[in-house]
């Protein structure tokens, strides 16, 4: 055989390779996920409204705020 024909059959190999091992650790890792189980159901009320949000905490007067660099 030609050494461009083995360049070609070792580009084959490399590639059906490389897909054969994609596959079985897209099956490993969907294994392991089927193993973890679900998190506990909690029972209560759902509530409409979302969680209130809190704004930045601003600092107590007469302190710089975070980050100021006086001049000089």
């Amino acid at each position: 055989m030609s050494t461009a024909l083995w360049i070609l059959v070792g580009i084959g190999a490399w590639l059906v390779l490389s897909v054969v091992v994609a596959l079985v650790l897209g099956r490993v890792v969907r294994m392991r996920d089927r193993q973890v189980p679900d998190p506990p159901h909690r029972p209560g009320p759902l509530s409409a409204a979302p969680p209130e949000q809190r704004g930045p905490v601003e600092p107590p007067p007469g302190h710089p705020p975070p980050g100021h660099r006086p001049p000089g």
